[in-house]
């Protein structure tokens, strides 16, 4: 007992002497957390808290701007409101942790631990999030502009009024989320993500980045992503239904079992992609498809005027009453596809594969 409560003692003096340097802390303050372990609205700036256990500790409203808190254990500890900007949280434990409105502008949280934090209205713009984990967190309503999220774990995380617009998410854990109620995710840059099971529907995605993503089982009807570059992204069993994707660089991409019905996909760089699905109605006019992989597509009603197909597949898609006029389908592969009632004025079928294609142009 001698000894715990030596120690004790002694970790107090070590801790109260520490906030005397560079910091403005107010040492009673600094005792009483020491002694309590909570101290609402108290002056904690600067302070050096780096290792302590603050589990479950009260610091709402707390100024705790330029504290070291680097590998504190804040457990359920309660920071709402608190004024943490400047502070050092890298690798901070914060499971659970309250910072319902708290500044983190700036911050790096670095490897924090996250997961079922409540970050509901906090301030994260342009903090480091880098390898965070933010499994099951709630970032309702939180300004993430510009935050390095790369390689952060958001699987589950409840995301609804978040801003993410500028947002670096290269590597990042989305899969599980419902992102359709955010603010914004303009200019994000999320090349590498996973996606399974999320949901960004009439999301606007313009301006960003998907390149590589692995997206799988999620839903984008409605989304806009005009001028993406979505180059090796692979989508599988995705929903494209009435999607913008005006000029987006699809080049590689590797999309199976879309559901595209009625997509724009104008002036869009697919070349060498496979693009494999439903695309009724959509329009592809004045797209690159050099070497796409259409194969057994869905194009029925399709617009494809004055597309370059040349070298493509085609074989067994479904091209009826598609619009191909104009468009270069140099040594295209159509055998087996139905090309009844397409439009095919001043189409360009030189050496073109036609064997079984149904409603074929007779050779001249």
């Amino acid at each position: 007992m001698v000894r715990h409560i030596t120690d004790r003692v002694f970790a107090s003096m070590l801790l109260t002497l520490a906030s005397f340097g560079a910091s403005a802390a107010a040492p009673e303050h600094v005792q009483q957390l020491t002694d309590s372990g909570n101290c609402p609205n108290c002056d904690l700036s600067g302070a050096d808290l780096s290792s302590m256990r603050l589990m479950s500790a009260d610091l709402t409203g707390s100024n705790l701007r330029g504290a070291n808190l680097r590998k504190t254990i804040l457990y359920r500890a309660d920071l709402s409101g608190a004024d943490l900007r400047e502070s050092n949280l890298e690798k901070a434990s914060l499971g659970r942790v309250i910072l319902k409105g708290a500044n983190l502008q700036g911050l790096d949280l670095s490897e924090a631990k996250l997961a079922r934090a409540d970050l509901r209205d906090a301030q994260l713009s342009d903090a480091r999030l880098t390898n965070a984990m933010l499994e099951h967190a709630d970032l309702r309503g939180a300004n993430l502009q510009r935050a390095a999220l790369d390689k952060a774990v958001l699987r589950h995380a409840q995301m609804h009024g978040a801003n993410l617009q500028g947002a670096d998410l290269r590597g990042a854990d989305l899969r599980e989320l419902d992102l359709r109620r955010l603010v914004s995710l303009r200019d994000s840059d999320m090349s590498g993500a996973r996606f399974y099971n999320t949901h960004l529907d009439r999301l606007d995605l313009s301006g960003g980045r998907l390149d590589g993503a692995d997206i799988q089982n999620s839903s984008m009807a409605g989304a806009h992503l005009d001028k993406v570059s979505m180059t090796e992204v692979t989508m599988r069993k995705i929903d494209l239904a009435q999607a913008s994707l005006i000029g987006a660089n699809l080049h590689r991409a590797r999309i199976s079992g879309a559901k595209a019905t009625g997509a724009k996909l104008q002036s869009i760089d697919a070349s060498g992609a496979v693009l494999q699905g439903i695309f009724i109605g959509s329009d592809f006019s004045n797209s690159v498809l050099e070497g796409t992989n259409l194969g057994g597509a869905n194009l029925k009603d399709a617009v494809l005027q004055e597309a370059d197909l040349t070298r493509a597949n085609l074989s067994s898609s479904n091209l009826y009453a598609a619009d191909l006029s104009k468009a270069r389908l140099i040594g295209t592969n159509l055998s087996n596809a139905n090309l009844r009632e397409a439009r095919l004025d001043e189409t360009d079928l030189s050496a073109a594969v036609l064997d079984g294609a149904l409603g074929a142009p007779p050779r001249p």
